[in-house]
């Protein structure tokens, strides 16, 4: 048997030494694979991100009152969505709107003259014409200028054609013509204000890509194959001379298509109108 003192001096011993019944030993840490961080690191990572999530909270909480849709009105796309943008942009506001190009006073003898004076051939002259086709390619310039081609043809466009081309018609397919007469006055200057070096090349191109397209795709277009008035003004319109610098011929050109487009309107339309005639219109 075992001694009942012995056994009390080894309870007393392991008493003392802190192990005992109600003795709580601390865990044993678990084995760690070679090159793994201890267990204190972990911990602290994981403070860390608890720290930054408090931050970021703490910032939410600050900007709570904070403008966003402002912040997101510059935004591309999603700015529009969250802030309504103005109807007018500023600089839009700031350069203001044009006004429309106006009718120039215009002596229509001087530039259908048959033996023209020296100055007709003038800077004035060809920015004049090219302020009229600017003016006239909208319905409200159209109506006055065909008004005052009107009163200066008279009543009889077969009488004075070359002014009488502009005059009012209220046939819609006349006045569609008339504007591509207008176009062919409008290449004219172009050409002549390149000659006095008012104006650059392109000008000229610009304006025979208008009356190009004029010529394969609007009413002149639908007015019959082979040869006539019409493919013959819009051959004479695209004369190329003035590549080579020769600028007097696709004048010559010029004048030569107006007249021939003069002609077959005068015929198809004898008498000027007071207003021109639009498709659409209702009847009065």
């Amino acid at each position: 048997e075992r001694d009942p003192k012995e056994h009390h001096r080894a309870a007393g011993a392991r008493a003392a030494a802190g192990v005992g019944l109600l003795a709580f030993a601390e865990p044993a840490a678990p084995a760690r694979t070679p090159g793994q961080r201890p267990l204190a690191d972990d911990q602290g990572v994981k403070k860390a991100l608890w720290g930054l999530l408090l931050l970021s909270l703490l910032g939410t909480a600050r900007c709570a009152n904070a403008d966003f849709a402002a912040a997101l009105g510059g935004m591309p796309f999603v700015g529009p969505m969250v802030a309504p943008q103005p109807t007018t942009p500023a600089y839009l506001e700031a350069i203001g709107t044009p006004a429309p190009a106006a009718l120039p006073e215009v002596d229509f003898a001087v530039w259908f003259a048959e033996d023209p004076e020296p100055n007709a051939a003038a800077s004035e002259t060809w920015q004049q014409m090219d302020l009229v086709a600017v003016a006239g390619a909208t319905e409200a310039g159209w109506a006055e200028l065909c008004g005052k081609a009107g009163t200066a043809a008279g009543a009889d466009r077969v009488a004075a054609p070359l002014p009488g081309a502009l005059a009012c018609s209220t046939d819609a397919t006349v006045t569609q013509m008339q504007r591509f007469a207008l176009e062919l006055l409008g290449l004219r200057a172009a050409v002549g204000l390149w000659m006095r070096g008012d104006r650059p090349i392109a000008a000229i191109q610009a304006r025979q890509g208008r009356v190009r397209l004029t010529c394969s795709t609007q009413v002149i277009a639908r007015q019959g194959p082979g040869e006539n008035p019409w493919t013959q003004a819009c051959e004479l319109a695209l004369d190329a001379s003035y590549l080579a610098g020769d600028g007097p011929a696709t004048l010559d050109a010029l004048i030569a298509a107006y007249g021939a487009v003069a002609g077959e309107i005068a015929r198809l339309d004898p008498e000027v109108d007071a207003e021109p005639g639009y498709f659409g219109a209702v009847a009065p």
